[in-house]
Protein backbone atom coordinates (compact mmCIF):
# COMPACT_ATOMS: atom_id res chain seq x y z
CA UNK A 1 0.00 0.00 0.00
CA UNK A 2 1.21 3.62 -0.59
CA UNK A 3 2.06 5.71 2.16
CA UNK A 4 -0.87 7.36 4.55
CA UNK A 5 -0.91 11.21 2.97
CA UNK A 6 0.18 13.42 6.31
CA UNK A 7 -2.21 15.31 5.41
CA UNK A 8 -6.01 14.31 6.16
CA UNK A 9 -8.79 16.64 4.39
CA UNK A 10 -11.50 17.60 6.51
CA UNK A 11 -14.95 17.90 5.11
CA UNK A 12 -17.79 18.88 7.21
CA UNK A 13 -21.61 18.14 5.64
CA UNK A 14 -23.47 21.31 6.89
CA UNK A 15 -26.02 24.40 5.87
CA UNK A 16 -24.69 27.53 4.78
CA UNK A 17 -26.86 30.62 4.13
CA UNK A 18 -25.03 32.29 1.22
CA UNK A 19 -25.59 35.69 -0.03
CA UNK A 20 -25.33 35.47 -4.02
CA UNK A 21 -25.42 39.16 -5.80
CA UNK A 22 -28.83 39.89 -3.47
CA UNK A 23 -30.12 36.15 -3.46
CA UNK A 24 -29.94 34.44 -0.24
CA UNK A 25 -29.88 30.61 -0.44
CA UNK A 26 -29.95 28.14 2.25
CA UNK A 27 -28.09 24.87 1.06
CA UNK A 28 -26.23 21.79 1.89
CA UNK A 29 -22.40 22.55 1.51
CA UNK A 30 -19.13 21.70 2.18
CA UNK A 31 -17.45 23.46 4.90
CA UNK A 32 -20.07 26.13 4.74
CA UNK A 33 -19.32 27.32 0.87
CA UNK A 34 -21.40 26.65 -2.57
CA UNK A 35 -17.82 24.79 -3.55
CA UNK A 36 -15.82 22.64 -1.82
CA UNK A 37 -12.00 23.37 -1.09
CA UNK A 38 -9.89 22.05 -3.93
CA UNK A 39 -7.71 19.17 -2.98
CA UNK A 40 -4.13 17.93 -4.64
CA UNK A 41 -2.42 14.77 -4.32
CA UNK A 42 -0.28 12.88 -6.92
CA UNK A 43 -0.29 9.43 -7.81
CA UNK A 44 1.13 6.65 -5.88
CA UNK A 45 -0.17 8.63 -2.66
CA UNK A 46 -3.16 8.07 -0.36
CA UNK A 47 -5.65 10.21 -0.57
CA UNK A 48 -7.65 10.40 3.26
CA UNK A 49 -10.76 12.38 3.50
CA UNK A 50 -13.02 12.39 6.83
CA UNK A 51 -16.84 12.93 6.18
CA UNK A 52 -18.35 14.83 9.00
CA UNK A 53 -22.18 15.05 8.76
CA UNK A 54 -23.35 18.23 10.68
CA UNK A 55 -26.31 18.34 9.32
CA UNK A 56 -29.70 17.62 11.22
CA UNK A 57 -31.63 14.71 11.49
CA UNK A 58 -34.49 14.14 9.72
CA UNK A 59 -38.16 12.53 10.77
CA UNK A 60 -38.37 9.80 9.62
CA UNK A 61 -39.97 8.82 6.17
CA UNK A 62 -42.92 6.96 5.93
CA UNK A 63 -44.03 5.55 2.28
CA UNK A 64 -48.16 6.29 1.79
CA UNK A 65 -50.24 3.67 1.23
CA UNK A 66 -51.53 5.37 -2.35
CA UNK A 67 -51.35 9.08 -3.94
CA UNK A 68 -52.41 10.69 -6.71
CA UNK A 69 -49.63 11.00 -8.94
CA UNK A 70 -48.61 13.06 -12.38
CA UNK A 71 -49.42 11.73 -14.98
CA UNK A 72 -46.58 13.16 -17.42
CA UNK A 73 -45.42 11.77 -20.84
CA UNK A 74 -42.00 13.39 -21.61
CA UNK A 75 -39.40 14.30 -19.25
CA UNK A 76 -40.25 18.17 -19.56
CA UNK A 77 -43.91 17.63 -18.59
CA UNK A 78 -42.61 15.30 -15.60
CA UNK A 79 -40.68 18.73 -14.73
CA UNK A 80 -43.58 20.68 -14.50
CA UNK A 81 -46.13 18.63 -12.62
CA UNK A 82 -48.27 21.29 -11.35
CA UNK A 83 -50.72 21.46 -14.54
CA UNK A 84 -50.88 17.73 -15.09
CA UNK A 85 -53.62 15.27 -14.66
CA UNK A 86 -53.62 12.58 -12.01
CA UNK A 87 -53.94 8.95 -11.41
CA UNK A 88 -54.25 6.97 -8.21
CA UNK A 89 -50.99 4.69 -7.29
CA UNK A 90 -50.94 2.14 -4.25
CA UNK A 91 -47.35 0.49 -5.17
CA UNK A 92 -44.32 2.69 -5.36
CA UNK A 93 -40.60 2.16 -5.07
CA UNK A 94 -38.88 3.12 -1.97
CA UNK A 95 -35.35 2.60 -2.96
CA UNK A 96 -36.05 4.63 -6.01
CA UNK A 97 -37.89 7.62 -4.65
CA UNK A 98 -35.43 10.12 -3.51
CA UNK A 99 -35.27 10.18 0.27
CA UNK A 100 -32.72 10.46 3.02
CA UNK A 101 -31.46 14.14 2.34
CA UNK A 102 -29.28 14.51 4.78
CA UNK A 103 -27.60 11.54 4.46
CA UNK A 104 -24.32 11.52 2.54
CA UNK A 105 -20.95 9.85 1.15
CA UNK A 106 -18.36 10.57 -0.54
CA UNK A 107 -17.71 9.71 -4.95
CA UNK A 108 -14.14 11.01 -5.74
CA UNK A 109 -14.68 11.08 -9.63
CA UNK A 110 -12.96 10.01 -12.09
CA UNK A 111 -10.34 8.85 -9.72
CA UNK A 112 -9.03 5.39 -10.63
CA UNK A 113 -8.96 3.69 -6.67
CA UNK A 114 -10.66 1.78 -4.95
CA UNK A 115 -14.25 1.20 -5.25
CA UNK A 116 -15.33 2.74 -2.71
CA UNK A 117 -19.30 3.31 -2.59
CA UNK A 118 -20.54 0.30 -0.94
CA UNK A 119 -19.33 -0.92 3.04
CA UNK A 120 -16.99 -1.69 3.29
CA UNK A 121 -14.63 -0.45 0.79
CA UNK A 122 -13.55 -2.58 -1.95
CA UNK A 123 -16.21 -5.11 -1.49
CA UNK A 124 -17.52 -8.02 -3.82
CA UNK A 125 -20.44 -8.69 -1.13
CA UNK A 126 -23.15 -8.64 -4.43
CA UNK A 127 -25.88 -7.93 -1.55
CA UNK A 128 -23.29 -4.87 -0.19
CA UNK A 129 -25.16 -1.67 0.87
CA UNK A 130 -24.11 2.10 0.47
CA UNK A 131 -22.42 3.78 2.75
CA UNK A 132 -24.34 6.28 4.33
CA UNK A 133 -22.79 8.96 6.78
CA UNK A 134 -26.29 10.19 9.01
CA UNK A 135 -26.23 13.12 10.50
CA UNK A 136 -23.93 13.36 13.59
CA UNK A 137 -21.72 10.47 12.12
CA UNK A 138 -18.38 10.70 9.99
CA UNK A 139 -16.43 8.47 8.10
CA UNK A 140 -12.56 8.35 6.57
CA UNK A 141 -11.94 7.32 3.04
CA UNK A 142 -8.78 6.14 2.89
CA UNK A 143 -7.83 6.08 -0.81
CA UNK A 144 -4.51 4.81 -2.35
CA UNK A 145 -3.79 6.72 -5.50
CA UNK A 146 -2.28 4.51 -8.37
CA UNK A 147 1.25 4.91 -9.06
CA UNK A 148 0.18 5.55 -13.22
CA UNK A 149 -3.01 7.67 -12.08
CA UNK A 150 -3.34 10.44 -15.31
CA UNK A 151 -2.04 13.84 -13.51
CA UNK A 152 -5.33 16.12 -14.44
CA UNK A 153 -8.42 17.40 -12.97
CA UNK A 154 -11.42 15.42 -10.90
CA UNK A 155 -13.61 16.49 -8.55
CA UNK A 156 -15.88 14.68 -5.49
CA UNK A 157 -19.39 15.10 -4.88
CA UNK A 158 -21.91 12.82 -2.53
CA UNK A 159 -23.46 9.48 -4.06
CA UNK A 160 -25.47 8.39 -1.30
CA UNK A 161 -28.51 7.02 -3.86
CA UNK A 162 -31.65 9.11 -3.14
CA UNK A 163 -29.75 12.60 -2.40
CA UNK A 164 -27.30 13.41 -4.84
CA UNK A 165 -29.28 15.66 -6.73
CA UNK A 166 -30.28 17.82 -4.05
CA UNK A 167 -26.86 17.66 -2.17
CA UNK A 168 -24.66 18.70 -5.20
CA UNK A 169 -27.24 20.97 -6.12
CA UNK A 170 -27.01 22.67 -3.16
CA UNK A 171 -22.94 23.20 -4.00
CA UNK A 172 -21.91 20.07 -2.62
CA UNK A 173 -18.62 19.78 -4.87
CA UNK A 174 -15.49 20.14 -5.04
CA UNK A 175 -12.26 19.84 -7.56
CA UNK A 176 -8.94 17.20 -7.10
CA UNK A 177 -5.92 17.79 -9.09
CA UNK A 178 -3.66 15.42 -9.69
CA UNK A 179 -0.54 16.50 -10.05
CA UNK A 180 2.69 14.88 -12.52
CA UNK A 181 3.91 14.76 -15.56
CA UNK A 182 1.92 16.69 -17.56
CA UNK A 183 2.48 19.71 -15.28
CA UNK A 184 6.25 19.54 -15.51
CA UNK A 185 6.26 19.83 -19.44
CA UNK A 186 7.82 23.61 -19.87
CA UNK A 187 5.08 25.04 -22.44
CA UNK A 188 2.68 24.72 -19.57
CA UNK A 189 4.85 24.81 -16.07
CA UNK A 190 4.99 28.46 -18.20
CA UNK A 191 0.81 28.99 -18.87
CA UNK A 192 -1.15 30.40 -15.52
CA UNK A 193 -3.51 28.08 -14.53
CA UNK A 194 -7.44 29.40 -14.34
CA UNK A 195 -9.64 26.58 -12.53
CA UNK A 196 -13.20 27.08 -13.88
CA UNK A 197 -16.21 25.13 -11.73
CA UNK A 198 -19.31 25.55 -13.37
CA UNK A 199 -22.15 24.37 -11.02
CA UNK A 200 -26.25 24.83 -10.88
CA UNK A 201 -27.54 25.85 -7.71
CA UNK A 202 -31.23 24.18 -7.32
CA UNK A 203 -33.42 26.19 -4.87
CA UNK A 204 -37.18 27.01 -4.47
CA UNK A 205 -38.79 29.32 -2.15
CA UNK A 206 -38.54 28.69 1.81
CA UNK A 207 -41.34 28.04 3.07
CA UNK A 208 -40.52 28.80 6.90
CA UNK A 209 -38.07 31.63 5.69
CA UNK A 210 -39.59 34.10 3.98
CA UNK A 211 -36.68 36.46 1.38
CA UNK A 212 -34.70 32.62 0.86
CA UNK A 213 -34.52 29.89 -1.20
CA UNK A 214 -33.61 26.49 -0.33
CA UNK A 215 -34.66 22.98 -1.28
CA UNK A 216 -36.41 21.17 1.34
CA UNK A 217 -38.36 18.11 -0.07
CA UNK A 218 -40.43 15.89 1.90
CA UNK A 219 -39.20 12.53 1.95
CA UNK A 220 -41.83 10.03 -0.55
CA UNK A 221 -44.87 12.24 -0.89
CA UNK A 222 -45.76 13.97 -4.39
CA UNK A 223 -44.58 16.81 -5.83
CA UNK A 224 -48.07 18.39 -5.05
CA UNK A 225 -47.69 17.29 -0.84
CA UNK A 226 -44.28 18.82 -0.77
CA UNK A 227 -42.51 15.88 -2.41
CA UNK A 228 -39.24 16.18 -4.55
CA UNK A 229 -39.45 17.70 -8.24
CA UNK A 230 -37.62 16.96 -11.20
CA UNK A 231 -36.87 20.44 -11.39
CA UNK A 232 -36.74 23.38 -8.44
CA UNK A 233 -38.83 26.74 -9.43
CA UNK A 234 -35.07 28.28 -9.66
CA UNK A 235 -31.63 28.19 -10.27
CA UNK A 236 -28.52 30.35 -9.81
CA UNK A 237 -26.13 29.16 -12.22
CA UNK A 238 -22.18 29.70 -11.09
CA UNK A 239 -18.87 29.96 -11.81
CA UNK A 240 -16.71 29.40 -8.75
CA UNK A 241 -19.63 30.12 -6.51
CA UNK A 242 -20.36 33.73 -8.06
CA UNK A 243 -24.21 33.71 -9.57
CA UNK A 244 -23.66 34.43 -13.70
CA UNK A 245 -27.38 33.76 -14.27
CA UNK A 246 -30.53 33.51 -12.32
CA UNK A 247 -32.99 31.29 -13.87
CA UNK A 248 -36.51 31.08 -13.33
CA UNK A 249 -37.41 27.39 -14.41
CA UNK A 250 -40.96 27.70 -14.26
CA UNK A 251 -41.24 30.60 -17.02
CA UNK A 252 -37.56 29.60 -18.61
CA UNK A 253 -36.50 32.94 -18.27
CA UNK A 254 -32.94 33.45 -17.77
CA UNK A 255 -31.84 36.71 -15.72
CA UNK A 256 -28.10 37.70 -16.20
CA UNK A 257 -26.12 38.73 -13.15
CA UNK A 258 -22.43 39.65 -14.66
CA UNK A 259 -19.85 37.55 -14.80
CA UNK A 260 -16.08 37.09 -13.52
CA UNK A 261 -13.42 38.68 -16.11
CA UNK A 262 -10.15 37.11 -16.52
CA UNK A 263 -6.84 39.40 -17.90
CA UNK A 264 -4.65 38.04 -20.27
CA UNK A 265 -1.62 40.05 -22.23
CA UNK A 266 -1.60 39.42 -25.81
CA UNK A 267 0.06 36.28 -27.22
CA UNK A 268 -0.38 34.89 -23.76
CA UNK A 269 -0.98 30.97 -22.82
CA UNK A 270 -3.27 30.14 -20.01
CA UNK A 271 -4.32 26.26 -19.41
CA UNK A 272 -7.86 26.60 -18.33
CA UNK A 273 -9.37 23.68 -16.73
CA UNK A 274 -12.88 23.17 -16.37
CA UNK A 275 -15.25 21.46 -14.42
CA UNK A 276 -19.17 21.11 -15.45
CA UNK A 277 -20.30 20.66 -11.95
CA UNK A 278 -23.71 21.06 -12.36
CA UNK A 279 -26.75 18.77 -12.14
CA UNK A 280 -28.62 18.88 -15.46
CA UNK A 281 -26.77 21.17 -18.06
CA UNK A 282 -24.39 20.17 -20.94
CA UNK A 283 -22.45 23.18 -21.80
CA UNK A 284 -21.86 23.87 -25.39
CA UNK A 285 -18.04 26.47 -24.50
CA UNK A 286 -17.21 29.46 -26.94
CA UNK A 287 -14.16 31.50 -26.90
CA UNK A 288 -13.91 33.56 -30.32
CA UNK A 289 -10.96 35.04 -30.65
CA UNK A 290 -8.55 33.07 -28.62
CA UNK A 291 -6.51 29.93 -30.41
CA UNK A 292 -8.11 27.02 -28.39
CA UNK A 293 -6.09 23.30 -27.75
CA UNK A 294 -7.52 20.96 -26.05
CA UNK A 295 -5.08 19.17 -24.18
CA UNK A 296 -7.09 16.98 -21.42
CA UNK A 297 -10.49 15.10 -21.15
CA UNK A 298 -12.22 13.96 -17.75
CA UNK A 299 -8.48 14.02 -16.75
CA UNK A 300 -6.81 12.30 -18.97
CA UNK A 301 -4.13 14.25 -21.65
CA UNK A 302 -3.96 13.97 -24.73
CA UNK A 303 -1.09 12.93 -26.98
CA UNK A 304 -0.21 16.27 -28.22
CA UNK A 305 -2.35 19.48 -27.83
CA UNK A 306 -5.35 19.63 -30.37
CA UNK A 307 -6.94 22.53 -31.94
CA UNK A 308 -10.39 22.86 -31.61
CA UNK A 309 -12.76 25.35 -33.17
CA UNK A 310 -14.67 27.24 -30.04
CA UNK A 311 -15.56 29.74 -32.41
CA UNK A 312 -19.32 29.48 -31.98
CA UNK A 313 -19.36 30.76 -35.57
CA UNK A 314 -22.47 30.45 -37.56
CA UNK A 315 -24.02 29.02 -34.49
CA UNK A 316 -27.17 30.44 -33.34
CA UNK A 317 -28.32 27.22 -31.33
CA UNK A 318 -26.80 23.72 -31.42
CA UNK A 319 -29.14 20.38 -32.32
CA UNK A 320 -28.66 16.88 -31.61
CA UNK A 321 -27.87 16.67 -35.07
CA UNK A 322 -24.90 18.87 -34.79
CA UNK A 323 -24.13 18.41 -31.25
CA UNK A 324 -20.51 16.75 -32.33
CA UNK A 325 -19.62 18.69 -35.52
CA UNK A 326 -20.63 22.61 -33.87
CA UNK A 327 -17.79 24.87 -33.74
CA UNK A 328 -18.10 24.45 -29.66
CA UNK A 329 -16.11 22.36 -27.08
CA UNK A 330 -19.27 19.86 -25.29
CA UNK A 331 -18.67 19.59 -21.39
CA UNK A 332 -21.31 16.91 -20.46
CA UNK A 333 -22.94 16.75 -17.04
CA UNK A 334 -19.51 15.56 -14.62
CA UNK A 335 -16.72 16.28 -17.59
CA UNK A 336 -13.64 18.29 -17.12
CA UNK A 337 -12.16 20.23 -19.93
CA UNK A 338 -8.83 21.23 -20.35
CA UNK A 339 -7.37 23.57 -22.22
CA UNK A 340 -4.63 25.98 -23.36
CA UNK A 341 -5.75 28.92 -24.57
CA UNK A 342 -3.38 32.02 -26.64
CA UNK A 343 -4.96 35.69 -25.98
CA UNK A 344 -5.11 36.93 -29.90
CA UNK A 345 -2.94 40.31 -30.43
CA UNK A 346 -6.03 42.65 -30.93
CA UNK A 347 -6.60 43.90 -26.84
CA UNK A 348 -10.22 43.72 -25.99
CA UNK A 349 -12.66 41.94 -23.96
CA UNK A 350 -13.71 38.38 -25.07
CA UNK A 351 -16.97 36.26 -24.16
CA UNK A 352 -16.51 33.12 -22.92
CA UNK A 353 -19.76 31.02 -22.81
CA UNK A 354 -21.88 28.63 -23.65
CA UNK A 355 -24.20 28.55 -26.77
CA UNK A 356 -27.65 28.01 -26.95
CA UNK A 357 -28.92 24.20 -27.89
CA UNK A 358 -32.36 23.26 -28.88
CA UNK A 359 -32.85 19.38 -28.47
CA UNK A 360 -29.53 18.50 -26.89
CA UNK A 361 -31.02 18.57 -23.26
CA UNK A 362 -34.92 17.77 -22.04
CA UNK A 363 -35.69 21.25 -23.00
CA UNK A 364 -34.45 24.07 -24.59
CA UNK A 365 -31.14 26.36 -23.13
CA UNK A 366 -30.34 29.82 -24.16
CA UNK A 367 -27.18 31.00 -24.71
CA UNK A 368 -25.05 31.70 -20.99
CA UNK A 369 -22.34 34.41 -20.36
CA UNK A 370 -19.83 32.47 -18.51
CA UNK A 371 -16.87 34.78 -18.03
CA UNK A 372 -15.20 37.52 -20.01
CA UNK A 373 -11.30 37.38 -21.06
CA UNK A 374 -9.70 41.21 -20.91
CA UNK A 375 -7.01 41.31 -23.38
CA UNK A 376 -4.32 43.93 -22.53
CA UNK A 377 -0.81 45.21 -21.47
CA UNK A 378 2.37 44.47 -23.03
CA UNK A 379 1.99 41.64 -25.64
CA UNK A 380 4.18 38.36 -24.86
CA UNK A 381 5.93 35.47 -26.44
CA UNK A 382 4.02 32.23 -25.61
CA UNK A 383 4.90 28.43 -26.77
CA UNK A 384 2.13 25.57 -27.29
CA UNK A 385 3.52 22.06 -26.86
CA UNK A 386 4.33 19.69 -29.30
CA UNK A 387 4.16 17.03 -27.60
CA UNK A 388 2.33 15.52 -24.22
CA UNK A 389 3.20 12.61 -22.05
CA UNK A 390 1.30 9.51 -22.35
CA UNK A 391 -0.66 8.43 -20.09
CA UNK A 392 0.35 4.54 -19.34
CA UNK A 393 -2.49 3.84 -17.43
CA UNK A 394 -5.31 4.09 -20.55
CA UNK A 395 -2.51 3.16 -23.53
CA UNK A 396 -2.04 1.98 -26.09
CA UNK A 397 -5.98 1.19 -27.29
CA UNK A 398 -7.52 -1.57 -26.74
CA UNK A 399 -7.27 -3.94 -29.54
CA UNK A 400 -9.91 -6.17 -30.62
CA UNK A 401 -8.08 -9.26 -29.57
CA UNK A 402 -8.65 -7.98 -26.42
CA UNK A 403 -12.06 -8.03 -25.80
CA UNK A 404 -13.47 -10.83 -24.02
CA UNK A 405 -17.04 -9.84 -23.65
CA UNK A 406 -19.33 -7.65 -25.48
CA UNK A 407 -22.66 -5.87 -23.97
CA UNK A 408 -26.02 -4.25 -24.64
CA UNK A 409 -26.63 -2.05 -22.39
CA UNK A 410 -30.38 0.42 -22.72
CA UNK A 411 -31.13 3.59 -21.36
CA UNK A 412 -34.83 4.54 -21.46
CA UNK A 413 -37.44 6.51 -19.95
CA UNK A 414 -41.26 6.63 -19.12
CA UNK A 415 -44.31 7.34 -17.17
CA UNK A 416 -44.58 5.62 -13.98
CA UNK A 417 -47.24 5.08 -11.19
CA UNK A 418 -44.21 3.55 -9.19
CA UNK A 419 -42.62 7.04 -8.52
CA UNK A 420 -44.25 9.37 -6.99
CA UNK A 421 -43.30 12.22 -9.63
CA UNK A 422 -45.03 10.32 -12.50
CA UNK A 423 -41.89 9.51 -14.24
CA UNK A 424 -39.03 7.31 -14.14
CA UNK A 425 -35.87 6.08 -15.68
CA UNK A 426 -34.20 2.54 -16.32
CA UNK A 427 -31.14 1.08 -17.41
CA UNK A 428 -31.98 -2.43 -19.43
CA UNK A 429 -35.80 -2.26 -18.87
CA UNK A 430 -35.28 -1.98 -14.95
CA UNK A 431 -34.74 0.23 -11.90
CA UNK A 432 -31.98 0.89 -9.55
CA UNK A 433 -31.78 -2.68 -7.44
CA UNK A 434 -29.25 -2.29 -4.60
CA UNK A 435 -28.45 -5.87 -4.60
CA UNK A 436 -28.42 -6.70 -8.41
CA UNK A 437 -25.08 -7.45 -9.72
CA UNK A 438 -25.47 -9.14 -12.90
CA UNK A 439 -22.82 -7.22 -14.68
CA UNK A 440 -19.42 -8.89 -13.55
CA UNK A 441 -16.76 -8.05 -15.20
CA UNK A 442 -13.36 -9.65 -15.14
CA UNK A 443 -10.21 -7.90 -13.81
CA UNK A 444 -7.72 -8.05 -15.92
CA UNK A 445 -9.69 -8.16 -19.06
CA UNK A 446 -11.67 -6.02 -21.54
CA UNK A 447 -14.82 -5.78 -22.31
CA UNK A 448 -16.74 -3.93 -25.62
CA UNK A 449 -20.14 -1.95 -24.66
CA UNK A 450 -22.73 -0.91 -26.75
CA UNK A 451 -24.75 1.84 -25.14
CA UNK A 452 -27.99 2.48 -26.30
CA UNK A 453 -30.54 5.16 -25.73
CA UNK A 454 -33.99 5.27 -26.69
CA UNK A 455 -35.02 8.79 -25.41
CA UNK A 456 -35.52 12.47 -26.96
CA UNK A 457 -32.93 13.68 -24.94
CA UNK A 458 -28.90 12.60 -23.94
CA UNK A 459 -27.81 10.98 -20.98
CA UNK A 460 -24.10 11.42 -19.64
CA UNK A 461 -22.96 7.80 -19.19
CA UNK A 462 -20.44 7.21 -16.42
CA UNK A 463 -18.66 4.56 -15.02
CA UNK A 464 -17.06 4.24 -11.99
CA UNK A 465 -13.20 3.22 -11.03
CA UNK A 466 -12.08 2.98 -14.97
CA UNK A 467 -11.95 5.38 -17.43
CA UNK A 468 -13.26 4.23 -21.22
CA UNK A 469 -12.40 4.57 -24.67
CA UNK A 470 -15.14 5.52 -27.24
CA UNK A 471 -14.63 3.80 -30.28
CA UNK A 472 -18.06 4.92 -31.92
CA UNK A 473 -21.23 7.11 -32.13
CA UNK A 474 -24.15 5.84 -33.46
CA UNK A 475 -22.78 2.94 -34.83
CA UNK A 476 -20.15 5.11 -36.72
CA UNK A 477 -16.54 4.40 -35.72
CA UNK A 478 -14.36 6.80 -34.14
CA UNK A 479 -10.98 7.42 -35.94
CA UNK A 480 -8.91 8.57 -32.88
CA UNK A 481 -10.91 6.92 -30.17
CA UNK A 482 -10.71 9.29 -26.79
CA UNK A 483 -10.46 8.29 -23.01
CA UNK A 484 -13.32 9.71 -20.88
CA UNK A 485 -15.32 8.68 -17.55
CA UNK A 486 -18.70 10.49 -19.10
CA UNK A 487 -19.49 11.25 -22.29
CA UNK A 488 -23.43 11.76 -24.01
CA UNK A 489 -24.98 8.95 -25.72
CA UNK A 490 -26.65 10.59 -28.80
CA UNK A 491 -30.44 10.94 -28.75
CA UNK A 492 -32.83 8.65 -30.68
CA UNK A 493 -33.60 10.66 -33.95
CA UNK A 494 -35.44 9.62 -37.24
CA UNK A 495 -36.64 6.68 -35.29
CA UNK A 496 -33.39 4.98 -34.59
CA UNK A 497 -32.26 4.95 -31.23
CA UNK A 498 -28.71 6.92 -30.54
CA UNK A 499 -26.14 4.80 -29.48
CA UNK A 500 -22.09 4.83 -28.44
CA UNK A 501 -20.17 2.33 -28.41
CA UNK A 502 -17.18 2.10 -25.78
CA UNK A 503 -14.36 -0.06 -24.84
CA UNK A 504 -12.48 -0.28 -21.13
CA UNK A 505 -9.74 -2.57 -19.00
CA UNK A 506 -10.61 -3.17 -15.50
CA UNK A 507 -7.17 -2.53 -13.86
CA UNK A 508 -6.29 -3.11 -10.49
CA UNK A 509 -9.71 -3.19 -8.45
CA UNK A 510 -11.81 -5.56 -7.80
CA UNK A 511 -15.16 -4.60 -6.01
CA UNK A 512 -18.59 -3.32 -5.88
CA UNK A 513 -19.25 -0.31 -8.36
CA UNK A 514 -21.87 1.43 -10.36
CA UNK A 515 -22.61 2.66 -13.80
CA UNK A 516 -25.59 5.61 -14.50
CA UNK A 517 -26.41 8.77 -16.08
CA UNK A 518 -24.78 11.84 -14.68
CA UNK A 519 -28.11 13.73 -14.69
CA UNK A 520 -28.54 13.50 -11.43
CA UNK A 521 -32.56 13.95 -11.31
CA UNK A 522 -31.76 10.81 -13.89
CA UNK A 523 -29.60 8.85 -11.68
CA UNK A 524 -31.40 9.34 -8.21
CA UNK A 525 -35.06 8.05 -10.04
CA UNK A 526 -33.38 5.07 -11.19
CA UNK A 527 -31.43 5.16 -14.04
CA UNK A 528 -28.31 3.30 -12.28
CA UNK A 529 -27.34 0.02 -12.26
CA UNK A 530 -24.56 -2.14 -10.35
CA UNK A 531 -21.45 -3.82 -11.39
CA UNK A 532 -18.87 -6.07 -9.77
CA UNK A 533 -15.40 -6.38 -10.43
CA UNK A 534 -14.40 -9.86 -9.73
Amino acid sequence: MPPVNPGTHTLDVEYALTNIKGYKLRTRTYNGRTTGPTIETRGGETLSIRIVNRLPKEKKAVMPASAEVPVAQTMMEAMHPEHLPVRRSTSFNMMNNPHGFNVTNLHTHGLQTIPHLFEPLGTTDPAAKMIEIHPGQQHLYNLPIPSDQPSGLYWYHPHKHGSVDVQVSGGMAGLIVVRGAIDEVPEIAAAREIFLTFQTLNVNHSKSDPGVYDLEYIPFQTPANGGYKLSASYTMFTVNGEGVSWIDNNKNVYMPLGVPQFHARPGEVIRLRMLNGTNAFPLLLTLAGFETYQIGFDGINTLEPLQTDMSGKGITSVSAATLFTAPVRLAAEANRIELLIRAPETPGTYAFGSAASSDVSFQPIPAIHLADFVVSGTPVTMSIPKRLPKPVREYPHIADSEIVRKRTVVFSEGPSTEMLTGFGFKIDDQFYDETETLIRPKLGTAEEWRLENTTSEVHPFHIHVNSFEIVALNDQPIKDPQFWDTFVIPPKANGKNGSMTIRSRFKQWTGKAVIHCHILPHEDNAMMRNILLT
